[in-house]
């Protein structure tokens, strides 16, 4: 196999990342996202090894997984027949900071002498500042500890101090934002060097995961976290490599978003590298939705952090309201010195409602009772939000509309400034009531009644939210719905309750959630499979016919796996599996094209008119909610569904064309691990030991 050198070499292991060209240099210039990143702040700006103040050239790179890369390079090529003898290794590995082995081989007859020499510089930008091309208030300071062989950046600001050591092995000569070696390699031998850097937080020196030794070996080293990991998914065998190959790169995603933001050491997964690594409330919520089947331990996590951190107060800065479920938690220095609204910030009007259909749907997968009557409180308040907050002027329907100047304008999964808007292009007033959130009161009110009778013994309170729901349901499939076009859902109501009337794919949620009344489903379903929406690789977010359309806009035309996965799933909920599998395999065909990894998001050209899926250019990878579309087309293929008062699961397999059998085993569920086999003709579940 030949792997194709990248531009750009990402490495991430829980709040560390780094960001590097494909020789392993960190530019400053020129490259807004290149950097050595710990909690949403960058460490390193700038790291660029040179030999004989000669740029390497590169000869391969790649990610050998999600926490470790490799670099091979050499001098300039002397001319087209004559290449240097001089190879330069670079083995790198994050977590907790970074190790860097830098090996040489000098393939001459004769010895060399050579001038090693790493450029370096610290910013400390907070990571919400770099995406808008600002930097940080302050300079840092250097310190150099000979002795130790340590340069050190040292910055402060407002009685905050970060940090970062980079330190060298004996032999290096340090100086200001520079470390060099005089090397003498002789014939047909080889030098090494290990490279440490090491982030400061809080007068914390943080001791990186790996040793130079552990990178020193012929096969990197499998850490304990993600050995763990392994153990504890399911495995796929069988002729379905369509989806198979998709699928680990996903679960490679997934272990590479994990962080820790608790004392119990447990993990939550973060949105998205690089601007998305933290804790968010909605892209958490619906990753570990998709994931329940593999990996309840997740959604309890992000349900007990989540309700942690539940608003309290009502307050204009954050967004926040009591009850309030977050949209998002950061650790940079805007938001510590109290400038951004980040500490949380709850610029969400959807978070509350996929909060309780997660904690139903961890439930299901796992009969846990203990967290559900554990989440009680939370939960009712979360219901409080949308009963009493959520809904602003007693219409019945969520609206949002931003209170802080330094928040989102929109609040729904749609949140660029210019994702809310008509057919004719114009774009929307808020408060805005968006058709999904409509969908997710009714799924998360059904789902939260059935928690009321099955767990609290409260029949009144589940009398009343199923009264509700299908008092919601009645009038809202005659608010929304346009005659228009063949008949579609309105993208929301703005401020004068005026149908907002483009076509999108947030119809498709709606599906999912099980509000669409019957007689409306075949219409919803056709509309989604037309060409207008359907690129032939995924459904557009919005439609062709709809003058805002740009296929690489980020909302209007792109196409969003997770977005699809949703849309999926609700069509077999309705009985279209056919169109359903139609979705998946043409995903997991467009996947293909992006390394076998799905990305946050791609543009959305017909298929008939490119020869590839384009990419979208600042798409979010390694991204959460993408990785967990694999996850959830899985369980569709499979027609997984937990039986949880008898203690085993439930499957109604429906194979695509493409998938001529599929084996999953480890599946764990209910204190037992469960092997399922499926074919064309006949399938059947297994209890192992």
């Amino acid at each position: 196999m030949t792997y194709q050198t990248k531009s750009e070499i990402r490495i991430v292991n829980g709040e560390t990342f780094i960001i590097s060209d494909a020789v392993g240099n960190i530019h400053q210039e020129n490259t807004g996202n290149f950097g050595f990143f710990f909690r949403d702040t960058r460490f390193l700006s700038e790291l660029i090894l040179k030999i004989n103040d000669q740029d390497l050239s590169i000869l391969s790179a790649k990610e050998i997984n999600y926490f470790w890369s490799t670099h091979y390079a050499t001098l300039p090529f002397e001319s087209i027949f004559e290449a240097h003898p001089i190879t330069i290794i670079r083995k790198r590995a994050a977590g907790n900071g970074a190790r860097e082995e830098i090996i040489i081989h000098n393939y001459k007859t004769e010895p060399v002498d050579l001038t090693l020499s790493i450029q370096l510089d610290a910013d400390f930008v907070d990571i919400i500042e770099l995406k808008r091309a600002q930097g940080a208030e302050g300079k840092p300071v250097i310190e150099i500890n000979s002795e130790e062989n340590q340069h050190i950046f040292v910055y402060q600001v407002n009685g905050m101090c970060r940090k970062t050591i980079i330190q060298c092995e004996a032999g290096a000569q340090i100086e200001n934002k520079k470390v060099s070696f005089k090397i003498n390699i002789p014939a047909k031998d080889v030098w090494k060097t290990c490279l440490t850097i090491r982030p400061v937080w809080e007068d914390q020196v943080k001791e990186p995961e790996y040793l130079c030794e552990d990178l020193d070996k012929n096969k990197p080293v499998i850490h304990k976290p993600l050995q763990q990991w392994k153990n504890q998914v399911p495995r796929l065998t069988g002729h379905c490599s369509i989806l198979s190959k998709t699928y680990e790169h996903s679960l490679m995603d997934l272990a590479a978003l994990r962080f820790y933001i608790d004392s119990e050491n447990k993990p939550v997964i973060a949105a998205g590298m690089p601007w998305y690594m933290a804790l968010f409330g909605r892209d958490s919520l619906i990753t570990a939705y998709q994931c329940c089947f593999i990996a309840p331990d997740i959604a309890f996590t992000t349900l007990r952090n989540l309700a942690r951190l539940q608003g309290k107060e009502y307050n204009d800065f954050r967004d926040e309201e009591p009850g309030k479920i977050l949209h998002e938690l950061r650790f940079g220095e805007k938001t510590l010195l109290g400038e951004k609204p980040y500490s949380p910030y709850f610029g969400t009007a959807d978070s509350c409602q996929l909060f309780l259909i997660l904690l139903h749907e961890a439930f299901k997968w796992t009969g846990n009772r203990e967290l559900v009557n554990e989440l009680k409180e939370p939960a009712l308040k979360a219901l409080n939000w949308i009963d009493n907050y959520g809904d602003m002027d007693g219409d019945g329907y969520i609206e949002y509309q931003k209170r802080s100047k330094e928040g989102l304008g929109n609040h729904c999964w749609k949140d660029s400034g210019t994702s809310m808007i008509f057919s004719d292009a114009s774009l929307a007033e808020a408060p805005i009531a968006t058709v999904e959130f409509q969908g997710y009161v009714y799924d998360a009110k059904l789902r939260l009644a059935e928690l009321a009778e099955e767990v609290w013994n409260d029949s009144s309170l589940a009398e009343k939210l199923r009264n509700q729901a299908k008092e919601l349901k009645r009038h809202f499939n005659k608010d929304f719905w346009i005659e228009d076009r063949g008949g579609y859902f309105a993208l929301g109501l703005d401020k004068n309750k005026k149908k907002i009337d483009s076509m999108t794919s947030n119809m498709g949620h709606l599906l999912w959630s099980g509000i669409v009344n019957d007689d409306k489903a075949d219409i919803i379903v056709k509309q989604l499979m037309s060409s207008h929406l359907y690129s032939g690789w995924g459904i557009r977010t919005l439609s062709v016919q709809d003058r805002g359309y740009n296929p690489i806009e980020y909302h209007n035309g792109t196409i969003w796996p997770h977005d699809n996965s949703l849309i999926a799933e609700g069509l077999i909920k309705y009985g279209y599996k056919d169109e359903a599998n139609q979705i998946i395999i043409n995903l997991l065909e467009a996947s293909q094209y992006f390394d076998n990894r799905f990305p946050e998001v791609f543009a959305g050209y017909q298929r008939t008119e490119v020869d590839f899926p384009v990419p979208y250019p600042t798409s979010s990878s390694p991204q959460a909610w993408a990785a967990g579309a694999s996850v959830l087309f899985l369980r569709m293929i499979l027609g997984l569904e937990p039986d949880h008062k008898n203690q085993n699961i439930i499957i109604n397999p429906y194979l695509p064309a493409a998938i001529e059998d599929i084996c999953v085993e480890n599946v764990r569920l209910f204190n037992k691990n469960f092997s399922i086999c499926v074919q064309k003709d006949h399938s059947e579940v297994e209890l192992s030991d």
